[in-house]
């Protein structure tokens, strides 16, 4: 009996021991695993802020590739993170082409890759609430393949670029509203006119427009912020879209120049150019747009998108009068803007289009409703 007493005790004791071993392995999982968690998550909020991290430093000093490698990592970490895609699609976008200067050389691999960012935003937030650097997720992936069709489009690869737009659409970009928006912009211009657009949500679907779908071909689309990259004015002249003034050969070299207040005349319109930088310079591009103009002696009607920023006007802003759907054009006889008729029904059908997670899409309907 008493050798069993101390055999029950023992397996009593053992029994103790190894509750005491499992509860104290349990709890070193838990802290482990607990750790773990908060380790993932500080390490996730760190590499999602050095990421965004780069988009708000100098132009010169943004760091694509270290913006990419942190964004892949924050990704990895919390793979439906929506603002973590959205950043890594940009980062990506922006390692293909920082610039406008090198949109003619962007690389299909990294376009597929900040698309596919895009579009998965899309799937898992519809409504995609994070911060936003310039364009929404929609009208990103639109932006993304329209860049990519122009640099097959200046490389002479028709077919390519043609495939490039197309691959937008089905990826979610070009939607209905805004073709039909920009079909009504170019619908507002008169025939044979020089649209001077701003940006790419309305530069872009313009270019599709034209080159897929073939429409109002007669228009010549230019865009004022092109205009300081150094390949697009010579684009210009080869494609036949515009003149300049200025000799061919120096077109892909005009820098910025210095610049005092002086009147302009071209015929029977005068207007005085003022400096667009530092109250001293005028940028590459205003004196390609002033280039323009004189080439044209307003032969061809002149426009400019609506909401056209005032420091890429050159000076016309008090000159500019509402001439169309969403269109301005130089006022020569100051008698003010014209009354506009608009069909009620029809600008309502126009804005139903829209995407309502969209918050660039909602940025026009809100500009439609004013007119």
């Amino acid at each position: 009996m008493h050798l069993m007493r101390i055999s029950l005790q023992k397996r009593s004791w053992f029994l103790r021991v190894k509750k005491s071993i499992l509860k104290i392995i349990v709890t070193i999982l838990f802290v482990f695993f607990v750790s773990i968690t908060y380790a993932q998550k500080d390490n996730f909020e760190r590499f999602l802020a050095e990421g965004k991290a780069e988009f708000h430093k100098n132009f010169e000093e943004q760091d694509y590739d270290v913006a990419v490698r942190t964004l892949e990592r924050a990704v990895q970490l919390k793979p439906e993170n929506t603002e973590a895609k959205y950043f890594l699609g940009y980062a990506y976008s922006r390692l293909n082409a920082k610039d406008g200067a090198s949109l003619i050389s962007m690389k299909l691999d990294l376009t597929i890759k900040s698309s596919e960012q895009f579009e998965a935003v899309n799937k898992l937030t519809p409504k995609y609430e994070g911060e936003i650097v310039v364009l929404d997720p929609y009208s990103k992936i639109t932006s993304e393949w329209g860049s990519m069709a122009m640099t097959y489009w200046h490389k002479g690869q028709k077919d390519q670029a043609l495939w490039a737009f197309n691959e937008g659409i089905k990826r979610g970009g070009f939607s209905e509203f805004i073709l039909a928006l920009n079909k009504k912009i170019l619908d507002s211009c008169n025939e044979n006119s020089i649209l001077f657009t701003s940006g790419d949500q309305l530069t872009i679907p313009l270019w599709y427009l034209q080159i897929v779908e073939g429409y109002r071909k007669d228009i010549a689309v230019v865009d004022a912020n092109l205009l300081e990259s150094s390949w697009y004015a010579t684009y210009l002249v080869k494609q036949k879209v515009v003149t300049f003034d200025l000799p061919e050969e120096t077109l892909d070299n005009l820098e910025i120049q210095e610049w005092a207040p002086q009147k302009i005349t071209i015929g029977d319109f005068a207007w005085t150019v003022n400096p667009t930088y530092e109250n001293t310079y005028l940028f590459r591009c205003d004196l390609l747009l002033l280039s323009i103009l004189k080439a044209n002696k307003f032969e061809r009607p002149v426009f400019f998108t609506d909401g056209f920023p005032k420091d890429r006007q050159l000076s016309l802003t008090d000159n500019l009068w509402s001439y169309g759907f969403f269109v301005d054009a130089i006022n020569f006889y100051d008698d003010g803007p014209l009354e506009l008729e608009s069909d009620t029904s029809e600008m309502d059908a126009l804005m139903a289009l829209a995407i309502k997670n969209s918050p660039d899409e909602l940025w026009f309907v809100e500009l439609l409703k004013r007119l």
